[in-house]
């Protein structure tokens, strides 16, 4: 059963970013969530947040059909395209006068969030930093959201300050059926072919 896999690709984004978050970056492993904006306040220690907002079927995997494994057929399986709202924070880096955390430094963090993204846009399920199970490879792309879509997006989280962010969309993410049924192999036909005798060709005549 696969129903945890829009989870597991978000564990497998923020492990991604974890494992890249080095001396060339400016991102700490340890300050790397899937949450909303609505759930980071003064009080929370970040410096990038991934939340899934969005989920399409993803129709490039095609309509598919039932696959079959030994003696089981089980219907095609619900394939997704889900986009992320990557945000970026610095929310105890300190305060300038107007008493803003440094902007400076949550446009770098952002930068660094895509670049490996950018980096990182094809992950194979054997290669990924966690559980991926499914065959299918991870492909990552940086979304050019409309600003009214995103202004839009960051309205719906009531009593949140707008912080840099970006989308990226994740694709396939894939939900196997639970539908499977047992069935039984052809391995061998037999068929009978009988000749009409002489006699019976005349009288037909």
């Amino acid at each position: 059963m696969t129903y945890s896999a829009i989870a597991d690709v978000s564990n497998v984004l923020i492990e991604l970013v974890r494992a890249n978050a080095d001396e060339r970056s400016p991102i700490d492993s340890n300050r790397v969530e899937a949450a909303s904006p609505a759930d980071v306040d003064s009080l929370s220690s970040v410096d990038i947040t991934l939340y899934p907002y969005q989920l399409e079927t993803d129709t490039a995997m095609g309509s598919g059909s039932r696959t079959i494994s030994g003696t089981a057929r089980q219907d095609r399986p619900l394939a997704l395209s889900v986009r992320y709202l990557v945000t970026a924070y610095a929310v105890d880096d300190g305060e300038d006068d107007e008493g803003q955390t440094n902007p400076l430094k949550r446009q770098q963090l952002l930068g660094a969030a895509l670049q490996l993204f950018h980096d990182n846009s094809r992950i194979e399920p054997a290669d990924a930093p966690g559980p991926l199970l499914q065959e299918q490879p991870l492909s990552i792309s940086i979304v050019d959201e409309p600003v009214e879509e995103l202004l839009s997006l960051w309205s719906q989280f009531s009593g949140v300050t707008h912080q840099p962010s970006a989308t990226i969309e994740v694709s396939p993410v894939v939900i196997q059926s639970l539908n499977e049924a047992e069935f039984t192999r052809v391995e061998e036909h037999e068929m009978t072919v009988e000749r009409r005798s002489d006699t019976s060709d005349r009288q037909s005549e």
